[in-house]
């Protein structure tokens, strides 16, 4: 019982943490914004690059991503999580750039490697197979599993997202999850 107590305890103090961090950096503290950059640069990028497959793009993307949040964090009105508001700016973020040049992102020649590297030391063996089907499907399928699935949206937030009928975004998560069975099924 008192392991619970001290963990919501650690809990609350490291959300007030936050707060303070975000109404400092606010008020136009560097040094705050760089503590929140630190504390969530690795799970921004590791977004980016499951949704790109590619190394360059993920940090191009991630640098891109706490650019603009540096830039809107006076919007920021904590309604939400701090990690949530960054996520959706870095899908975003991914999400503009995959419009703007209209192509399917093929993984680069030492992907498989980076992609190893970057989740060997927080996956499973399993884990690792589910990032590499994941990393298979095609753009738009992998997109929306992605957000659905991982990232916790709604359909219509993703068809909002993607500029897709939230019917279709339906239909794209049920094909990505088929593909996924299938990738898994070939091991």
């Amino acid at each position: 019982m008192n392991q619970l107590k001290t963990q919501a305890v650690d809990n609350s103090s490291q959300h007030d943490d936050e707060n303070d961090l975000i109404a400092s950096a606010i008020a136009g503290q560097v040094s705050a914004f760089e503590i929140l950059y630190q504390r969530y640069y690795k799970q921004i990028y590791l977004l980016c690059l499951r949704m790109t497959g590619r190394k360059d793009l993920a940090e191009d993307h991630s640098q891109d991503a706490f650019i603009k949040a540096w830039q809107a964090l006076a919007k920021f009105q904590g309604k939400s999580k701090f990690s949530s508001w960054l996520y959706r700016i870095a899908v975003n973020v991914v999400l503009g750039h995959q419009r703007k040049y209209q192509y399917e992102v093929l993984a680069d020649q030492d992907w498989q490697q980076s992609f190893e590297d970057e989740f060997s030391t927080t996956h499973n063996g399993l884990q690792m197979d589910l990032e590499r089907a994941i990393s298979q499907l095609p753009m738009q399928a992998k997109n929306v599993l992605i957000l659905h699935d991982v990232m916790g949206m709604t359909h219509k937030e993703i068809g909002e997202s993607l500029n897709i009928a939230t019917g279709t975004c339906k239909a794209h998560l049920n094909r990505a999850r088929l593909l996924m069975q299938d990738l898994l099924n070939q091991d």
